[in-house]
């Protein structure tokens, strides 16, 4: 289950500091939304926009790929000015491929940011990033789906 077994296992997005992406040489952060930037359709706090300044400023970029809806990724990127792209049927590798090349971005240096193994992680995988899996924040404001697939994960993760 190497496909699954995450680069890095983070507390929280946080946890990625300029110094840190230099060490990995990471210049491009796909991040999911729900769950790993934010609670379940809530909007960024200020930690977020925080950490956002902190990696502009130091020349890394932010881009938001999302299962959920356009809708619900642009209320949560317009405020902070980065990109973000819904509807991206994740684990599938194809439309977030095709974002890559429009903004001229390489895998080498680049990490796919989540909190599941069965859409993040396989997704940065399948697209030759590295991946970073972070613990999912709000998970009482999680849908059942995603619940049972936690379950799912619970036991993936065993069998490292």
């Amino acid at each position: 289950m190497a496909v699954l077994k995450p680069d890095f296992e983070l507390h929280h997005f946080s946890d990625i500091t300029s110094d840190w992406l230099k060490q990995h040489n990471i210049s491009t952060i796909f991040s999911d939304l729900d769950s790993t930037l934010a609670v379940h359709d809530q909007p960024g706090e200020q930690e977020v926009n925080e950490w956002i300044q902190s990696l502009s400023h130091h020349g890394a970029q932010l881009v938001v790929v999302s299962n959920n809806s356009d809708e619900r990724v642009d209320k949560f990127c317009d405020p902070f000015g980065i990109p973000g792209f819904g509807d991206c049927k994740k684990p599938s590798p194809s439309i977030i491929k095709q974002h890559m090349k429009e903004m001229k971005v390489e895998p080498e240096s680049s990490l796919f940011l989540g909190d599941q193994l069965l859409t993040d992680v396989w997704c940065g995988k399948r697209l030759k990033m590295k991946t970073a899996l972070v613990k999912p924040i709000g998970r009482e404001h999680e849908p059942i789906q995603i619940v049972w697939k936690r379950k799912l994960e619970y036991w993936i993760k065993k069998g490292w």
